[in-house]
């Protein structure tokens, strides 16, 4: 089967391992939607078999995460991998604490980690900064929508964060504690959502390298289903044929140019994604035979 397979990544294991681990289970090409970090734990989209041309379609979704901060140390890493290479005292009031977090829920220019998934002239930034080299970063516009205080024990502090795409909730965390003078790092990290996906739904990786091929290809969500905020069109008769060949024609449903669609046919088939251009044009983007 073709689609989405959710899974709730241990620490200790990079993405690509995981994928790998499951894609030689499933004897099928497996991709993902976007990396958590080794030290990280959560929800991950992979994608499975046909399902992998269509990545692009989640990976800027809005993300929901858990995180445990530390006061008072400053790592390499921002996170419990690096290298601690700065600790100061930390004299900050609960309430003082409180205020800057939630100062936080805004849209600002945010400085990614240097060891990031970043690509710095055909080059992750994360191997650049192993091999103690310069790594020239931007900052990227990111939002934070809300911030929930689950916990404040000085020097920790326990948050849940709902964000844009591209946020580094290590460089949040680290933000967090300049701004209460001491600096800070990520003691634990989970990612809980993924736009409407929550790994509440998702199968721990530990219990699924244990299944059979056949028990993890029924866990599979169909990509019809998975891409669940789409709109749908079902095709009239005959114009099948015409959108799996790639021709360009116009359709009687009235929707906004540069909207993406699930294209059925009269039968119900899922044939693929389109797009709709100046003239309610349906285009066709990726077909499926």
């Amino acid at each position: 089967m073709d689609g989405i397979l959710l899974v709730d990544k241990p620490v200790g294991i990079t993405s690509n391992d995981l994928v790998m681990k499951i894609k030689k289970i499933l004897k099928k090409k497996v991709g993902h939607t976007g990396t958590l970090d080794y030290a990280a734990s959560g929800l991950m989209i992979l994608t499975v078999g046909k399902a992998t041309r269509l990545t692009e379609y989640f990976q800027g979704l809005d993300k929901e995460y858990i995180t445990t901060g530390e006061l008072g140390k400053i790592t390499s890493t921002y996170d419990s991998q690096g290298e601690i290479l700065e600790e100061k005292e930390c004299d900050i009031s609960e309430e003082e604490l409180r205020s800057i977090i939630l100062s936080f829920q805004k849209t600002y220019p945010q400085m990614p980690p240097k060891y990031s998934s970043k690509r710095i002239g055909g080059k992750r930034a994360y191997q650049l900064a192993k091999k103690g080299l310069e790594v020239e970063l931007k900052p990227k516009e990111v939002s934070i929508y809300s911030i929930q205080i689950l916990k404040i024990d000085i020097p920790f502090f326990t948050i849940k964060v709902e964000c844009s795409s591209g946020t580094y909730i290590r460089s949040l965390v680290k933000e967090i504690g300049d701004e209460a003078g001491c600096g800070a790092y990520v003691k634990e990290l989970r990612r809980t959502k993924i736009d409407d996906f929550s790994v509440e739904d998702a199968i721990p990786f530990e219990q699924l390298i244990n299944m059979r091929k056949e028990e993890i290809q029924e866990l599979i969500i169909p990509i019809e289903k998975a891409l669940k905020n789409f709109e749908e069109i079902v095709l009239d008769p005959g114009f099948d044929k015409r959108f799996l060949n790639g021709q360009r024609f116009r359709i009687p449903k009235e929707l906004p140019v540069r909207t993406f669609v699930k294209v059925f046919s009269d039968e119900g088939k899922f044939l693929g994604i389109g797009r709709i251009k100046e003239g309610n044009i349906l285009q066709p983007e990726k077909v499926f035979k």
